[in-house]
């Protein structure tokens, strides 16, 4: 599905990743040890590095395709957020899913429950 994917190793600890949506990734993010490359730089320069790497291995890999309302998606990216409320701390991983009739998805993991989200092209309005 994803036909332009670009291979190359970190410019930071030479591991191998794997950039699934070339021309539309701005960024690629080392998992082995959390640098942050520029996905647009033929020499996939470090835009930053971070002192915590992943937190948790993604329950699904990137590159891996699965059907979710009778269309075909791809996981082109991957990314863990954390939100703090009255003291406790909620965290969850977000894939970036892609379609190429589709556009891009986004599917949601947070205590074991999963989430399809799609964009909206416009804020909504509000009734009156």
């Amino acid at each position: 599905m994803v036909d332009n994917a670009v291979s190359f190793n970190c410019t930071n600890c030479a591991a191998p990743l794997e950039i699934r949506a070339q021309g539309a990734s701005q960024v690629v993010a080392c998992g082995h040890c959390g640098s942050v490359l520029d996905a647009q730089d033929p020499r996939h320069q470090i835009l930053s590095r971070y002192q915590s790497k992943f937190t948790r291995k993604p329950t699904l890999p990137i590159g891996r395709r699965g059907t979710i309302k009778g269309e075909t998606f791809e996981i082109v990216g991957y990314l863990e957020r954390q939100t703090r409320y009255y003291g406790i701390t909620y965290d969850w991983a977000e894939y970036l899913l892609w379609n190429p009739y589709k556009g891009f998805r986004w599917l949601v993991e947070a205590d074991g429950h999963w989430t399809f989200l799609t964009t909206l092209p416009n804020p909504p309005k509000e009734r009156r």
